[in-house]
């Protein structure tokens, strides 16, 4: 597997379905373990799964590259000072969202206003705090506002979400108890994966243990030959 492959294999993980994307990354790690390539094994392992919101995102910076590419762009044209690109900036964020949507009913998910919620703020913040990671589709996380919404004239309590159907966008205010129980789910997802690690740190400290009585063991068989051989 040569080393671009190792890039490819990641892209592949980030656009898996989210539920396979633990148990493809561990398999990739093994698999380089196995060949002897443990530092690459130790990257894809250090891998962490997007949380939901993040994958939706990883998702449409794949299957929308444009409209992605093109929020990116205008994001660095109102840095600019650029005329109009506030309203090409809102304009992009407000076309995503209903995608995003798609993108949840697509694999049989609940498109929850809290998790759009968290789509829009990522899709307004990533493109100046995150724009490598945006359009590569690499997204582990929901990044969170900043100053840059109200740059962009950006509403940043609400999403926009057009509904099939509507003609207009509408603003939909965020259910505490969705938004609490998306907080949740999230929680319990990253205790999960802190706990999976700290199995793997435990059981890499026992090996190197074991590796390390090992080489003491060899040291002192050399050094009682070595006082042999100097006896002799």
């Amino acid at each position: 597997m040569a080393v671009a492959a190792i890039d490819e294999e990641l892209d592949r993980l980030y656009g898996l379905p989210l539920d396979e994307f633990t148990r493809e990354r561990d398999a990739l790690a093994k698999q380089l373990r196995s060949d002897g390539r443990r530092g690459e094994a130790e990257a894809v392992g250090a891998s962490r799964k997007p949380v939901l919101s993040a994958w939706v995102v990883n998702r449409l910076a794949r299957e929308h590259e444009h409209a992605v590419r093109a929020l990116v762009d205008a994001a660095m044209a109102i840095r600019a000072g650029s005329p109009g690109a506030d309203e090409r900036f809102r304009a992009t964020v407000e076309e995503l969202v209903p995608r995003a949507r798609d993108v949840l009913v697509g694999e049989g998910r609940r498109a929850s206003d809290a998790t759009l919620r968290e789509v829009a703020a990522t899709l307004r913040a990533a493109p100046v705090a995150e724009p490598e990671l945006l359009t590569s589709g690499r997204l582990t996380h929901a990044v969170e506002t900043t100053g840059f919404d109200a740059m962009a004239g950006a509403a940043a309590g609400d999403v926009r979400v057009r509904r099939k159907g509507e003609k207009k966008a509408t603003r939909r205010k965020i259910a505490p108890a969705d938004e609490a129980r998306e907080a949740v789910a999230t929680a319990r997802e990253e205790a999960r994966e802190l706990a999976r690690k700290a199995g793997e740190a435990e059981r890499e400290a026992r090996r190197l243990r074991a590796d390390a009585e090992a080489a003491e063991r060899r040291v002192a068989a050399a050094e009682k030959r070595l006082e042999r051989a100097r006896g002799s």
